[in-house]
């Protein structure tokens, strides 16, 4: 019995730590699954309204599911590349955050800076708050972001 008392706080902290570690890590790949999610959507198509960027977004925030999407700033975005390889934002929409303004200077991998292309870029930022002891452990901020190239057409339109 004393044992069992010695040892029972180093279980119940094991067992908290590992369930924290565990949902932490589904977060994760949550963020992970929408950020795909929002460029992928996006990318199907030639041209995008706002009230379609609009569905876009919010049908991400159901890939976040079962966590609130009210801490997450979702955005996605078009990037041009011109003829002396500087890219700038040709649009961007973004939920629960700022939207880039248009002719904003965008730092692309070395890789992706081809003059004439463009690119739809899609970030995530979402805090997350550990379910147990959120304030002894403290928020986790997860970023991810994600370039891919629209599917139907040399660019995406925006009206």
């Amino acid at each position: 019995m004393i044992e069992f008392a010695c040892v029972l706080p180093f279980l119940v902290l094991l067992f908290v730590g590992g369930f924290q570690l565990m949902d932490a890590i589904s977060a994760y790949r949550k963020v992970g699954s929408t950020v795909r999610t929002l460029a992928d959507l996006t990318t199907q198509n030639t041209v995008i309204t706002d009230a379609q960027a609009d569905e876009i977004l919010n049908a991400s925030r159901q890939v976040m599911a079962p966590y609130s999407p009210s801490s997450a700033v979702l955005r996605i975005s078009q990037i041009q590349v011109d003829a002396f390889n500087r890219a700038t934002v040709s649009w961007s929409r973004a939920l629960n955050g700022a939207e880039y303004a248009d002719g904003t200077a965008v730092t692309l991998p070395a890789g992706l800076r081809q003059p004439g292309k463009y690119y739809i870029f899609s970030e995530i930022t979402y805090t997350y708050v550990p379910r147990i002891a959120p304030t002894f452990i403290g928020t986790i901020p997860l970023t991810q972001t994600l370039y891919m190239s629209p599917r139907s057409s040399a660019f995406v339109a925006y009206n």
